[in-house]
C-alpha cells in the first residue's frame, strides 16, 4: 500500500525538517538573513555555502508548504513505482542540489549574462526529482549509482508526473518565480536518471 508509513520515510522528512527549521530561524527568530543565504549567481563562486543554503530558504509560508506539498507527492509517486530503499531520495536530493545549482549558474552566467541573479527555495530539486519520476515511471530503472532500486514502470505515476511538471512548468512564468531554477531542475533529474 502506497500510503501506509515505513521505516524509509525518515529520507523524506529530513529536507522538510531543514526547511522548515529554515523558515522558522528566518520568519519567527529574525536569526537568518535570506540575502546571505539566497543563490546570488555572481556570489556563487565565492561564497559556495549558497549552493546548499539557497535550496532550504523560502519567501513566505505558502512558499514553504508548496515545496513541502512537492516532497508529499515525490515520496506518494517513488513509492507508487516501487521503491524500497530507505535512503535514496537523499541520495537523490544531495546528488540534485550541486547539480541544479551548477546547470542554473551556467544559464544566468553564460546564456543570459546574468550576474545579479537572485533566487530562493527547494522546488528546483523537486522538479529535478520529478523529472527522475516521470522517466522511471516510463522506463523503469532498476540501478542508480551502484544502488539496487527497482523502480518500475506505471502509467499512472506517469500521467501524475506530466500533469504536475505542466502545470508546475506553467507555474513558473508567474512574476517572482525563478522559471530557470525550474528548468535547471528538470535538467538535472534528467542528467540523474541517465546517469
Amino acid at each position: 500500500m502506497i500510503n501506509k508509513v515505513s521505516k524509509g520515510d525518515w529520507q523524506f522528512l529530513v529536507p522538510i525538517l531543514i526547511c522548515g527549521a529554515c523558515f522558522f530561524a528566518k520568519d519567527f527568530f529574525g536569526s537568518l538573513d535570506q540575502e546571505s543565504y539566497a543563490y546570488w549567481s555572481g556570489r556563487l563562486l565565492v561564497e559556495p555555502y549558497r549552493i546548499v543554503t539557497t535550496h532550504f530558504i523560502h519567501g513566505d509560508a505558502d512558499h514553504l508548504l508548496s515545496n513541502i506539498f512537492g516532497i508529499v507527492v515525490a515520496r506518494y509517486c517513488l513509492k507508487g513505482i516501487g521503491l524500497k530503499d530507505n535512503y535514496f531520495f537523499i541520495y537523490l536530493v544531495i546528488l540534485m542540489i550541486p547539480i541544479q545549482t551548477f546547470i542554473f549558474w551556467a544559464f544566468d552566467i553564460f546564456l543570459f549574462k546574468n550576474p545579479m541573479s537572485l533566487a530562493i527555495g527547494f522546488s528546483g530539486v523537486i522538479y529535478g526529482v520529478d523529472a527522475f519520476i516521470l522517466l522511471a515511471s516510463s522506463y523503469g530503472k532498476q540501478h542508480f549509482l551502484g544502488i539496487q532500486i527497482q523502480l518500475i514502470k506505471s502509467y499512472k505515476i506517469r500521467q501524475i508526473m506530466i500533469v504536475i511538471i505542466g502545470i508546475g512548468v506553467f507555474g513558473s512564468f508567474i512574476p517572482g518565480i525563478s522559471l530557470l531554477g525550474h528548468i535547471a531542475g528538470l535538467l538535472a533529474g534528467l542528467i540523474l536518471f541517465l546517469l
